[in-house]
């Protein structure tokens, strides 16, 4: 047996040819099998050979010459793969003389295979396969000038038979610094400092100038990407690899960084682009206070509280888990926190003045520096606050009275913001409160919608800081003020309930009506009643008759019926205790004769 041509690629055709030299052999007598032992077709080439073709050969196979059913020899065919180069990448240093490359063998499942390459015709050098990878590595292929364009040869040998594939790949293809396959770690040295490590020596002390791209792809949609581009700087370490560079502004948020590098040379192209795990910047207490509303206060005589109301911190700028605020009237007196813009002193004390502080605090701790808000005494308060506070429905405005005491007097705040659902004076810590700040001569305010649910409070400012605090136009605190109470949502309550009885109310009446056609028979008998004139047991009654219908008079002017005598037509009964008697006619009638 032998075959045409001797060897094939993957994919092509080959012929396989079966003799026997033997005068007592004719062709009809010789058949090729497969491995199943299935004879495939044959051609008659002589009086003594036939032969085989396969085409699309794709994989290694086994072939019998039989004589007369009896296998006389048989030959296998290995098939020789084809060369399939993916994922090439080339590199080297431009001070270096050496370039090294790096591909991926599409056919690894086929082993005994042997590659070289060359660029611009220079010597080839062998390629290396890595251990428990279908990668292969040509370390040290020389080159000495730096090209537009590089002409690679890769050549594959697989069981002496060779073949060769012409790459080609450009300058910005050649020149830049590959990534580690270490996994990158992001660490949080100090609040300015990050650092890049590496778990082994990867980069060699000349990547020290290496020019890095980062962007920095905050995990916060409200926060935007940014870019860097400058030198990095590097830390090396017997067991790391180190790079250290400047921390977002930003603390405790969570950031993903995309990055590449290159080589300082002019036109050096820029490696491509890898992205890290993501990693949350370090934490720091918070770097200010929030701020109180003018006059910000509120106080409650009746039961002793004052509310004081700030403007709560945006949430970019907690700096650190478990955010809240902290608020003091000195070191004995510490207000109970409602919300993230308001806070409660119970039992305040209204004839001595205070000054309120408030911090911002995290896990890391409280913000360095203070809020203040001065609450001047407030036994006298009802002469500085703003009177008569009205809302107008038809032209969304607030007009107010001036306070009683107008020496000193400076101006107004009107501030509002929306309602929260648990309770209706405390703000909805969603949103910041709105205020703006009015002259002295300045009454009315104009909102831009109507303002029917939000809360809305008119303070009264004064130069000497006398001012009685804020004065709410609130469902709360409704004997303190004149609240509209006219609402979107009563009016929307009011309709929906009408509509909703309109049905039930309608069916009442027409069941009444029906009630009122019911007729109603009454016996005659019940209409008769005893003469006043007829004589009783020869006394005449002179007093007044009723007639009786029943369940109109006691029980006990009811006979017991069986004790009438039959042959009577008129049975007079006594009554001792009221006097009554009872009339028989044919059928029974009771009156009731008053004394």
């Amino acid at each position: 047996m032998w075959t045409e041509p001797p060897a094939v690629l993957s994919g092509g055709s080959i012929e396989v040819f079966c003799r026997c030299n033997s005068s007592t052999v004719g062709w009809q007598d010789l058949t090729v099998s497969d491995w199943q032992n299935l004879t495939v077709e044959t051609n008659r080439v002589d009086d003594v050979t036939i032969k085989h073709r396969k085409r699309n050969v794709i994989r290694d196979f086994m072939l019998y010459c039989r004589l007369q059913d009896v296998v006389v020899t048989k030959m296998y065919m290995p098939i020789v793969p084809l060369i399939r180069v993916e994922e090439l990448r080339c590199h080297f240093h431009p001070l270096e003389t050496e370039l090294s490359c790096n591909f991926s063998d599409a056919n690894y499942f086929v082993s005994n295979k042997n590659y070289f390459l060359s660029i611009n015709r220079s010597p080839s050098v062998p390629c290396l396969l890595k251990t428990y990878e279908n990668t292969f590595h040509c370390p040290g292929i020389p080159t000495k000038n730096i090209y537009n364009k590089y002409n690679l040869t890769v050549d594959m040998d697989y069981k002496g038979y060779n073949q060769s594939l012409q790459l080609q790949l450009g300058y910005k293809q050649v020149l830049f610094p590959e990534w580690p396959k270490y996994k990158i770690h992001i660490v949080a040295a100090s609040r300015d400092i990050l650092y890049l490590i590496w778990p082994s020596p990867f980069d060699p002390p000349d990547n020290e100038n290496m020019e890095w791209r980062i962007w920095f792809l905050p995990q916060n949609p409200r926060i935007e990407k940014y870019l860097i581009q400058k030198k990095m700087y590097l830390r090396l370490h017997p067991f790391y690899t180190w790079y250290f560079f400047q921390s977002p502004s930003f603390a405790h948020q969570t950031y993903i960084l995309r990055m590449s590098r290159r080589y300082p040379f002019w036109e050096s192209p820029w490696s491509p682009e890898i992205e890290t795990a993501d990693f949350v910047t370090e934490a720091r207490t918070p770097d200010r206070p929030p701020k109180f509303l003018p006059n910000g206060f509120f106080h409650q005589p009746e039961n002793g509280n004052l509310y004081v109301y700030w403007l709560h911190l945006d949430e970019l700028e907690f700096n650190g888990p478990n955010f809240t605020y902290y608020v003091s009237a000195g070191k004995e007196k510490t207000a109970t926190i409602l919300s993230n813009n308001s806070a409660l002193f119970r039992d305040w004390d209204a004839t001595k003045p205070a000054t309120v502080a408030i911090w911002s605090e995290n896990s890391k701790g409280r913000s360095e520096y203070t809020s203040e808000l001065k609450v001047p005494m407030l036994t006298n308060s009802l002469r500085h606050q703003a009177r008569n506070l009205w809302y107008h429905l038809d032209n969304q405005s607030i007009t107010w009275q001036p306070p009683m005491e107008q020496a000193d007097l400076v101006g107004y705040t009107v501030s509002w913001c929306p309602v929260t659902v648990n309770s209706l004076p405390i703000c909805d810590d969603h949103e910041l409160i709105q205020f703006k700040v009015l002259n002295a001569s300045e009454h009315r305010f104009q909102f831009k919608g109507s303002m029917v649910l939000p809360n809305i409070a008119v303070t009264a400012n004064y130069m000497n800081n006398t001012g009685g605090g804020m004065q709410w136009h609130s469902r709360r605190w409704m004997s303190r003020q004149d609240y509209e109470k006219v609402s979107s949502i009563s009016l929307y309550l009011a309709f929906a309930i009408i509509v909703v009885l309109i049905a039930p109310v309608y069916v009442l009446i027409r069941k009444l009506r029906h009630m009122a056609q019911i007729d109603v028979d009454v016996p005659d008998i019940l209409f008769k009643s005893v003469d006043p004139n007829k004589e009783c047991d020869g006394r005449k009654r002179s007093s007044f008759v009723q007639t009786a219908v029943p369940g109109n008079f006691s029980p006990k002017a009811v006979m017991n019926i069986p004790t009438l005598p039959t042959d009577s037509n008129e049975i007079i009964y006594s009554q001792s205790a009221a006097n009554s008697y009872v009339f028989m006619n044919q059928k029974l009638s009771t009156t009731t004769i008053g004394s």
